[in-house]
């Protein structure tokens, strides 16, 4: 049986998502307009709306203070 630590989901700060989106839509202006430049665009637009949910935010991401203890 797994343990609880296992189980347990990552927690972020708002500015390790803002750095993970603002990395990712820079990565997708290296490729040329199409296909892959649209993925990554995608997946930087639903962080961005993961950071506008109160609820999710509350589940997955700690005070900027508690990460640096």
């Amino acid at each position: 049986m797994p343990s609880q630590d296992r189980m347990q989901e990552p927690l972020y700060t708002m500015d390790d998502l803002i750095d993970a989106r603002r990395g990712i839509l820079r990565y997708a202006r290296t490729f040329p307009p199409g296909p892959e430049r649209n993925q990554h665009r995608q997946i930087a637009l639903s962080l961005r709306r993961l950071a506008r949910n109160r609820n999710w935010l509350n589940a997955h991401t700690v005070q900027a203070t508690q990460a640096a203890e």
